[in-house]
């Protein structure tokens, strides 16, 4: 059942993530068409794109997890690792998985804490009159899918270390 919800979530954030993407592409397109070529802009445009950069970036984090593709040095995992004082480098993954949760977790604290200001506050964008929480909100809610993400990870690397590894979970993936 996990898997399965995680292979449709990984679906999602996929299509979510595209799409963005080319919707951002097209409307600064548009924009730039609209300005250069018919002399007039359009007042929405910019900020529609940056709020919409700002969703793109933060679920680029998770999907960055998802697929490994995030920087990291493994200097210090490969220097234990030589020295014989680790047998495994799913030990330091899981302090660095470890870390970058409580990280996570404050982020997303935090980050809820600044929707809810900007809610009571209600503060609107200037050009599309839109709740500015919308676009604050990608931090909490991101970072909350980062830390499922580095919990599924962990447990991973736990089983690994048991020796009782599966090819990973599907929501780690």
């Amino acid at each position: 059942m996990i898997r399965k919800i995680g292979k449709i979530f990984n679906k999602f954030e996929e299509n979510a993530l595209m799409i963005s993407l080319a919707v951002m592409v097209i409307v600064i397109f548009m924009q730039v068409v609209m300005r250069y070529i018919f002399n007039n802009s359009l007042s929405w445009s910019e900020e529609f794109a940056r709020y919409l950069f700002v969703w793109f970036s933060w679920m680029g984090v998770s999907a960055g997890l998802k697929d490994g593709e995030h920087l990291k040095v493994e200097l210090l995992s490969m220097s234990l690792l030589k020295r014989g004082l680790i047998k495994s480098n799913e030990i330091v993954a899981i302090i660095v998985s470890l870390i970058w949760l409580a990280t996570t977790l404050i982020v997303t604290y935090y980050g809820f804490e600044v929707v809810a200001a900007q809610m009571d506050m209600n503060v609107l964008t200037p050009a599309m009159r839109l709740p500015v929480w919308i676009a604050y909100l990608s931090i909490p809610a991101c970072s909350g899918v980062v830390g499922i993400r580095l919990i599924a990870k962990i447990a991973d690397s736990v089983m690994v270390l048991l020796g009782k590894s599966n090819s990973g979970s599907e929501v780690a993936k």
